[in-house]
């Protein structure tokens, strides 16, 4: 089933407890349909700068080098609540405003100008970033993984 949801859509939620099998059946489906998978490692100091780094990555990995890519994200790993609001963003409009700076969203712009004119797209900033939101649409793919037990799961669905 994940498989199926990771090829034709772009969010799955794996909900069960603990050593279930939801993080090794999407490993599992990511490398059946040849994703990339991306996955942030969560240390002692890990907070929003790094967090931050670490979507560029992988939004740069799905938008800039067109590679489709799995984004393995568990309930465990949310540090805080805006990493959340950070994917949610990123599902409703394929960006998180102001994540990259200026030279970053250049140096994006440069690295999608040929797949870009490939695919007949305007080579303006607007068409090239446009053709970068567009690529990450198409090519990230989230899973969450949350388990059933606490009051956490209960309340981030609410939300």
């Amino acid at each position: 089933v994940l498989g199926a949801s990771l090829i034709t859509g772009h969010v799955s939620c794996q909900v069960g407890v603990g050593g279930s099998g939801r993080q090794s059946l999407t490993r599992l489906a990511a490398f059946m349909a040849e994703y990339k998978l991306f996955s942030i490692e969560i240390s002692k100091g890990y907070g929003m700068a790094k967090w931050r780094e670490d979507l560029k990555k992988v939004l740069t990995q799905a938008g800039s080098a067109g590679q489709a890519t799995v984004f393995l994200f568990s309930d465990t790993q949310m540090k805080e609540e805006s990493f959340l609001e950070d994917i949610n963003n990123i599902l409703n409009t394929g960006e998180v405003p102001n994540l990259f700076a200026k030279d970053e969203i250049v140096g994006i712009m440069e690295a999608v100008s040929p797949r870009a004119k490939r695919a007949g797209k305007p080579l303006t900033p607007a068409g090239l970033w446009a053709f970068f939101l567009d690529s990450v649409r198409v090519n990230w793919h989230l899973v969450l993984t949350m388990s059933p037990v606490g009051g956490s799961f209960r309340e981030r669905l609410r939300k």
